[in-house]
């Protein structure tokens, strides 16, 4: 597990690579008062995959997206394979 990892564009709040083969690598993006969907095309936008993809080639990669809302005091999550 990675914090604040330089990878495409700009830097991914948190990146976990797999130890294994069979592990699949995953990106999250929290975010603070802001819809899912503007945490997962931030994450596509900046490219935060081609760090994964030329790491692990042919393997699948997730978005996460973990969005607070203050004001309800809930979260949401949406999770994307790329």
């Amino acid at each position: 597990m990675e914090r604040e990892e330089k990878t495409g564009k700009g830097y991914a709040d948190f990146t976990f690579h797999p130890r294994r083969k069979n592990d699949i690598a995953f990106i999250v993006e929290l975010k603070k008062d802001e819809n899912v969907d503007v945490a997962i095309n931030q994450i596509k936008l900046k490219e935060y995959v081609q760090k994964f993809k030329e790491e692990n080639q042919h393997k699948k990669v997730l978005a996460v997206a973990i969005c607070y809302n203050s004001k309800e005091k809930e979260h949401c999550c949406k999770i994307e394979e790329i």
